[in-house]
C-alpha cells in the first residue's frame, strides 16, 4: 500500500464525520467540591519500593531513619526499617526528595531538599527546602524554590541552624539559583556562598566534623534536553573552604587529579582523620582518588569501571567514621574498601543502582542505604538489610484488562511489570494476589481485549513481548528487532522511545498498534507488522545524536527523539487514528492510515512533547491532547481540545497550577464534558469540557501522575512514586450538583455487583509478628449506598427493599458525620428460626442472598427520608443468568420457609404437650368424678404420645452433640435445611434433583403438619371439653411463633 501525507482532508469526509458531534461547552462555572467531602482514593499497591536517592539516620536514636523518594515524598521509620510512614504528606508541595539530613545536636530538627540530583529522564523537579522541628511531624517551607534540584544537605554538628545546601539547579535550562547555599538562622535567610555558572550547580558536600568551617563541595556541569543528556564540562570542579564558605579553593587542578573534562564528582572527608579525603571523579581517566593532606594532592587508588560506569547516575562515595582506610563507593552495586580505596569488595544490597549511604558516626555497623528499590537499613555492617515493601513504586503507563474483577497492569521503573487485581475475596490485596506480566520496566502493558490472559508489554530497546499467562508461554514480537543499545537515534531505521505506545483497537481485538517514528499495525498478535504511516515527526537529525556528554555516553532510548509518543483510535469510528510526536507534531488519519493530516494546535510549544491523546467516546471528531513541555524548562500545563478532527484547537488549562505540567488527559466515557488530568503533582477534574479545572486530590498524596485510565466507572492513577490508586465510582462525579455544595443527599448508585469478599485492609499471619505484610485496600463489599450529610445528624437509617416492599437490607445508626459516606449493605432475606438447642448436621440457619434486580434505597436522616432505585447485578464472570439467580433465591426461600414450618411444628408440639401434661396433672387434683378424671388423663396421655411421634418424625431429639447425627439419623427438618446449603452452594440455577428432593421432603413434612393440625384442632378440642368439665382451663396452642431468630 502506498502511504501519503496529505495537507488537507477530503472536505466531504470531514463534513460527514464532523456534523453534529458535539454539544455546546458548559459555562466555566466551578463545582463546589465540598459536596464530595469524604470521597477517597484507595491504594492497591504494589508494595514494592521505588527509587530513593537520599537517606539518613538519627544519631543517638538507633531506630530512626529518613528516606527521601523520587516522587513519593519523605518517609520515616522508628523501628529501624521494619515499617515506614510518609511524613511529608500534607506539607510538601512536590514529591521528589533529593537530600535529607537530621541535626546531630538536636535530632528533632530535620531538613529535606527537594528534587533528585540523579538526573535520569523521568526525574521530577523540587521546590526548595523544608524544615521540621519536631522529628518530621510537621514541616515548613524555608526557601530556595527555584533551585529545583538539591543533591546534598549538611547540618553543622553543634548548631542546627547552620545548614549548607548543594543545589544543582534547573536540569532542563540555565538558571542562577544554583551552587552552594548557607543559612545561619535555620532557613529564614539564605546566602549563595559558591556559584560557578548558570549551567553548573553543586551536587555534593562533605563537612569536616572536627572543623565544621571546613567543607568540600563538588560542582557539576550537567543538563538535559528532550533529546540529550550532558554530563561534564568546565563547570565540574571540586572546591574546599576553611572559613564556612566565605572563600573557596579550586582543588580540581590539584596535583594527582585527572585531566579534564570532568563530570560528576562525589566527595567525602574522613571523620576519622581530617587529612584523609576521598573523591570519585567522572573523567576519561577517572575513578577513586584519595588525598592524605586535606586535598592538596591526590592519588588515583582505583579505576575499576564497575564503580564508575554510568557516572552521571551514580558517583557517590562515603568514608567510614571510625577507620580512615575504610570507604564505600556506590554504583550499580555497592563496594567497600578497607585498604584506603585500593581494592573494593561488593556489599550486597536488596536492590541495585545505589545512590546514597548514611553511616552512623557512633556505630559504623549501623547503615542506611538508598537505591532504585528504596531505602534499607542494616545493623550489622551490610550483611543483612531490611525489606523494601512500601508503596513508593514509580509506574509509567497503566491499563486494565477485561477480567472480573478487572486487573490493573503497569510497568514499574527499575523493576518488573505488574498485574494487580482491583479487588480480592480477602480482606486486602496482598503480594500473593499480583504477579509480573509482559514487558519490562518502562512503557505500556496492555491485555488483549477478548482474552485477558494474553498480555503485550514493552520496554526500552524496542522490546515487545507477548505473554500467555494461561500457558505460561511468551515470545518477543518486536516490530523491528534490531537492538539499538549504545547508539544514537539518527541512523536507526526505527526510532523507538523508552515508553513507546502499545494500543489495541477499540473495534477489533485483533488489531494491535505500536509506534516508532511510524505507526505500525499487526492483525496477528505481532507475527507480522505493517507500516501504516509516513514519518510523523519533524525528523530533526541534529537532535538525534549520541547522548551522555563529552566523557561517558549513555544511550538507552530515553533520549531517542523524533518518535510517535502517543497514539489513539477513536472509539466512535474505526480507522480514525490520532498520533502525537515527542517533537511537537499532531497528526490524524480518517481512513486507517492511508492518508494523514498534520493538525498540530496553533500556539502549542514548538518542541512540546505530545504526552497523551485521548479520542472521544462521544464524538468522532473530538480529541483531547496533553502536552508536556518541562524538558524545555517550562513547567506550565498544556491541554488542548478539538471538536473538528484537529482543524481547530482550544487551549483548556484554566484553573490548573502554572507550575505543574500535565502528562495525561482522559475523557469520561459515559458523561460528555467530564475530563480528568494527571499532572506533576496530582489529579484534576473538569466538569465543563476543560473550561475550568478543579482538584480531584482528596487523600491522594502530592505525587507525579503519569497515566490515568477509566475502567468500570473507576478512575485508576499510575503514580510515579506512590504506586497505583483507584477512585471508585465515578457515577458520583457525574451527579455533581452544579449550583450547590455539600448537602444531605442520597446518590443514585452505579450497578452493584453481587460478589463476596473485600471490604477493607487485611494482614496475613506472618512468621515474624513485627513484620506484617502491607496490603492494598479493597472496595466495600455488598450493595454500596452512598450519601452525604450536610451537618452532623442525630440518626441515620438506611433501608433497601425489593420490588414487593420486603426489606432486604437495613442499617440503623449509619454514619452520621458531616461529609460523604459509602456504606455497604448486605442484601439478603432472613432464614428460618431454629429450635433452642437444636443439633443439625451439614446445615445451619443462613441468610439468603437477594437476587439481581432493581431495589429501592431509603435514607432517613433525622426523620427526613429520600429514596432512589439501584441495580444489583451478577458479575460478568458469573456462570448464572439473572433468571438462574432468581430461581435459586426463590427455591432457597421456599426451603427456608419449609424448615421454619418444621421447626415451628416441633415447638408447637412441645408447647401443647407440656400444657396438656400440666392440665392432666391439674385434673388429677381437681377432686371431680374419678371416672371423668381417668378418661381425661388417658386422652391427654394419648395426645402427648401422638405429639411426640410427630416431633420425632420431624426432628431427631436424641442428638445432643455435634457428631451425634452419626449415631442417630437426621430427620426431616435437618434434611430440608441441608438442602438449603446445596442450593446456595454457588450462583447457579437449582438442579432438577434439588427440586425433586425438596418436593419429596416437603410432601413428607406436610403429612406430619396435617396430622399435627388435626391433633391441635379436633383431638385437642375434644380433650379441652373434658378438661372444662373438670374445671380445668382449656389448653391453647401458642400461635405467636417462636424459636431462635437467625
Amino acid at each position: 500500500m502506498m502511504l501519503r501525507f496529505t495537507r488537507h482532508f477530503v472536505a466531504a469526509s470531514l463534513a460527514v464525520l464532523a456534523s453534529g458531534v458535539f454539544a455546546p461547552v458548559l459555562a466555566a462555572q466551578a463545582i463546589d467540591m465540598g459536596q464530595f467531602e469524604g470521597l477517597k482514593w484507595r491504594l492497591i499497591g504494589p508494595f514494592r519500593g521505588g527509587r530513593s536517592t537520599a537517606v539518613c539516620g538519627v544519631v543517638g536514636r538507633p531506630s530512626e531513619f529518613y528516606m527521601g523518594t523520587t516522587g513519593g515524598g519523605l518517609w520515616k521509620t522508628i523501628d529501624a526499617g521494619v515499617n515506614w510512614e510518609c511524613v511529608s504528606d500534607g506539607y510538601f508541595r512536590t514529591g521528589s526528595v533529593g537530600a535529607v539530613a537530621a541535626s546531630r545536636s538536636n535530632p528533632d530538627i530535620v531538613y529535606a531538599g527537594m528534587g533528585e540530583a540523579c538526573i535520569r529522564g523521568n526525574i521530577s523537579h523540587g521546590d526548595g527546602v523544608y524544615r521540621s522541628a519536631d522529628g518530621g511531624k510537621t514541616w515548613g517551607h524555608v526557601g530556595l524554590k527555584e533551585t529545583q534540584t538539591i543533591g546534598r544537605i549538611v547540618v553543622h554538628p553543634t548548631n542546627p541552624d547552620i545548614v549548607y545546601v548543594a543545589a544543582l539547579g534547573h536540569i532542563y535550562g540555565a538558571n542562577k539559583e544554583r551552587g552552594v547555599y548557607k543559612t545561619t538562622d535555620g532557613g529564614k535567610t539564605w546566602r549563595q556562598v559558591l556559584y560557578v555558572s548558570e549551567r553548573a550547580g553543586a551536587v555534593d558536600l562533605s563537612l569536616d566534623v572536627h572543623n565544621p568551617e571546613t567543607l568540600y563541595a563538588a560542582t557539576w556541569e550537567a543538563w538535559r534536553t528532550a533529546y540529550s543528556l550532558n554530563s561534564g564540562g568546565p563547570g565540574s570542579k571540586l572546591f574546599k573552604t576553611t572559613d564556612g564558605g566565605r572563600n573557596w579553593t579550586d582543588l580540581s587542578q590539584a596535583r594527582g587529579m585527572p585531566g579534564g573534562p570532568l563530570g560528576r564528582i562525589g566527595v567525602s572527608v574522613s571523620p576519622a582523620d581530617s587529612n584523609v579525603v576521598y573523591a570519585i571523579v567522572e573523567a576519561l581517566e577517572g575513578g577513586v582518588f584519595r588525598s592524605d593532606d586535606a586535598g592538596t594532592t591526590w592519588t588515583l587508588t582505583n579505576s575499576d569501571r564497575n564503580y564508575r560506569q554510568r557516572a552521571w547516575y551514580y558517583t557517590h562515595i562515603a568514608a567510614d567514621p571510625k577507620n580512615k582506610d575504610t570507604v564505600y563507593v556506590l554504583n550499580v552495586g555497592m563496594g567497600r574498601s578497607t585498604d584506603g580505596g585500593k581494592t573494593f569488595r561488593g556489599v550486597g544490597t536488596p536492590h541495585s543502582d545505589n545512590h546514597d549511604l548514611w553511616i552512623d558516626p557512633d556505630d559504623p555497623n549501623r547503615l542506611a542505604n538508598a537505591n532504585d528499590g528504596g531505602a534499607n537499613v542494616s545493623q550489622d555492617g551490610g550483611r543483612t538489610w531490611t525489606r523494601q515493601d512500601y508503596a513508593t513504586a514509580q509506574l509509567y503507563h497503566v491499563s486494565a484488562d477485561n477480567a472480573f474483577p478487572y486487573r490493573v497492569l503497569a510497568a514499574q521503573q527499575d523493576n518488573s511489570t505488574v498485574r494487580i487485581p482491583s479487588r480480592t475475596a480477602g480482606a486486602g490485596i496482598t503480594s500473593s494476589d499480583w504477579t509480573s506480566t509482559a514487558g519490562g520496566e518502562s512503557g505500556y502493558v496492555v491485555a488483549k481485549p477478548d482474552d485477558p490472559e494474553i498480555v503485550f508489554g514493552g520496554s526500552y530497546g524496542g522490546y515487545l513481548q507477548r505473554l500467555n499467562h494461561r500457558l505460561n508461554s511468551s515470545r518477543n514480537i518486536n516490530f523491528w528487532p534490531d537492538n539499538p543499545m549504545g547508539h544514537g537515534a539518527a541512523d536507526l531505521a526505527h526510532r523507538i522511545q523508552w515508553t513507546f505506545p502499545i494500543v489495541f483497537s477499540p473495534h477489533d481485538p485483533n488489531v494491535l498498534y505500536s509506534c516508532s517514528q511510524f505507526v505500525m499495525k499487526s492483525t496477528n498478535e505481532g507475527q507480522t507488522w505493517q507500516k501504516i504511516s509516513p514519518d510523523l515527526t519533524k525528523n530533526d537529525k541534529s537532535k538525534m545524536g549520541p547522548s551522555g556528554g563529552p566523557i561517558t555516553k549513555d544511550n538507552t532510548s530515553v533520549e531517542y527523539y523524533g518518535t510517535v509518543f502517543t497514539l489513539a483510535e477513536s472509539p466512535k469510528k474505526p480507522g480514525v487514528l490520532w498520533a502525537g510526536s515527542d517533537d511537537g507534531w499532531v497528526s490524524v488519519t480518517l481512513d486507517g492510515g492511508k492518508a494523514w493530516q498534520r493538525v498540530t494546535p496553533a500556539g502549542m510549544p514548538e518542541w512540546g512533547l505530545c504526552s497523551m491523546i485521548d479520542a472521544s467516546a462521544h464524538a468522532e471528531g473530538t480529541a483531547y491532547l496533553a502536552v508536556d513541555n518541562h524538558e524545555n524548562d517550562d513547567l506550565a500545563p498544556y491541554i488542548y481540545r478539538t471538536h473538528d478532527f484537529g482543524k481547530s484547537w482550544t487551549k483548556i488549562v484554566s484553573g490548573l497550577p502554572e507550575d505543574s505540567y500535565v502528562r495525561v488527559v482522559r475523557e469520561d466515557p459515559k458523561m460528555r464534558g467530564l475530563l480528568y488530568a494527571g499532572t506533576e503533582t496530582g489529579v484534576w477534574v473538569s466538569f465543563n469540557d476543560g473550561a475550568l479545572w478543579q482538584p480531584l486530590q482528596f487523600n491522594l498524596p502530592v505525587v507525579p501522575v503519569h497515566d490515568l485510565v477509566i475502567k468500570d466507572d473507576d478512575l485508576i492513577a499510575a503514580t510515579h512514586g506512590r504506586s497505583i490508586w483507584i477512585l471508585d465510582d465515578l457515577s458520583l462525579l457525574r451527579q455533581a450538583n452544579p449550583s450547590g455544595g455539600l448537602a444531605t443527599r442520597l446518590f443514585k448508585p452505579r450497578d452493584n455487583y453481587r460478589v463476596s469478599g473485600g471490604g477493607g485492609f487485611g494482614r496475613r499471619p506472618q512468621a515474624r509478628e513485627e513484620e506484617p505484610e502491607p496490603t492494598g485496600e479493597n472496595p466495600p463489599m455488598g450493595f454500596v449506598v452512598t450519601y452525604s450529610i450536610q451537618e452532623p445528624a442525630e440518626s441515620v437509617l438506611i433501608e433497601v427493599s425489593d420490588a414487593r416492599g420486603v426489606v432486604v437490607g437495613r442499617r440503623e445508626g449509619a454514619p452520621s458525620a458531616k461529609g460523604l459516606h459509602k456504606v455497604p449493605i448486605r442484601l439478603q432475606y432472613s432464614s428460618y428460626r431454629s429450635v433452642p438447642g437444636m443439633i443439625f448436621w451439614a446445615a445451619g440457619s443462613r441468610p439468603i442472598p437477594a437476587p439481581p434486580g432493581t431495589y429501592t434505597i431509603r435514607l432517613v436522616v433525622d426523620g427526613a427520608a429520600q429514596t432512589v432505585d439501584g441495580r444489583f447485578v451478577l458479575p460478568p464472570n458469573s456462570e448464572a443468568t439473572e433468571e438462574d439467580a432468581v430461581l435459586q433465591c426463590d427455591l432457597a426461600r421456599r426451603i427456608s420457609a419449609r424448615v421454619d414450618d418444621a421447626n415451628q411444628a416441633v415447638l408447637k408440639a412441645r408447647d401443647v404437650r407440656k400444657k396438656v401434661a400440666d392440665a392432666s396433672e391439674a385434673a388429677g387434683k381437681s377432686g371431680k368424678d374419678p371416672k371423668a378424671i381417668s378418661s381425661a388423663q388417658e386422652g391427654a396421655s394419648r395426645l402427648g404420645a401422638q405429639l411426640t411421634e410427630i416431633e420425632e418424625a420431624i426432628y431427631q431429639v436424641k442428638n445432643r452433640s455435634g457428631q451425634d447425627p452419626l449415631n442417630y439419623p437426621i430427620r426431616l427438618n435437618n434434611k430440608i435445611a441441608a438442602l438449603l446449603g446445596v442450593v446456595l452452594s454457588g450462583d447457579f440455577r437449582p438442579t432438577d434433583a434439588a427440586y425433586e428432593v425438596f418436593n419429596a421432603l416437603s410432601g413428607e413434612l406436610q403429612t406430619h403438619l396435617d396430622r399435627l393440625e388435626s391433633l391441635l384442632t379436633k383431638d385437642l378440642n375434644a380433650l379441652n371439653t373434658q378438661f372444662q368439665a373438670l374445671g380445668i382451663e382449656r389448653v391453647a396452642p401458642d400461635t405467636s411463633g417462636g424459636g431462635v431468630a437467625p
